[in-house]
């Protein structure tokens, strides 16, 4: 070991508590170590599961039966009539328009049809009209009010979605305008 002969006393006490510290200090780190590593491993082996696991399964009996709720279908919601779809389509008229902002939509309830929009940037039914700014197409429509926050989003209907382009699972950004 060291010479510590030469030292004095008290330096000899101090350096020999010094090296006691650490050799206590570096084993406290080891058995910190393997015990993390011990309590890891036990719970990946309780989680995991072995092909002897039981399983429920559900038997045929006990399955519920699925029975036409009279709900409408996606298909029935996009329906219009030739005179709705002139009518949602057709040039804006003459008089002004006011310009609503913007409004980030997707798509509302199915079960009602025709065009529609329901937003927070109207307070009462109006008529209007929408731009999809991704393509710049354009739908006459109703404006319904949503009662939300503004800011909040809108819901537009299927049949509209499917006139302007959009797929019924995006987000659209509209420009809204009443007239």
């Amino acid at each position: 070991m060291m010479e510590l002969q030469g030292l004095p006393n008290i330096l000899r006490k101090q350096l020999s508590l010094i090296i006691c510290l650490a050799f206590i200090a570096s084993g406290c780190a080891v058995a910190d170590k393997f015990k993390r590593k011990i309590t890891t491993d036990k719970v990946a082996e309780t989680n995991l599961a072995t092909s002897d696991t039981i399983r429920p399964v559900m038997r045929e009996s006990d399955r519920p039966e699925l029975k036409n709720t009279g709900q409408i279908t996606v298909e029935e919601a996009a329906k219009v009539t030739d005179v709705e779809l002139k009518a949602a389509v057709a040039k804006p008229v003459a008089r002004p328009e006011r310009d609503l902002g913007n409004t980030v939509a997707g798509l509302g309830m199915i079960d009602k049809t025709g065009f529609w929009l329901q937003t927070p940037l109207v307070k009462s039914q109006v008529e209007g009209r929408v731009v999809y700014l991704k393509t710049g197409s354009s739908i006459n429509l109703t404006l319904i009010p949503n009662g939300a926050v503004a800011g909040s989003g809108s819901q537009i209907s299927i049949a509209a979605m499917k006139v302007l382009g959009i797929p019924i699972v995006d987000l659209a950004e509209l420009r809204v305008f009443i007239r």
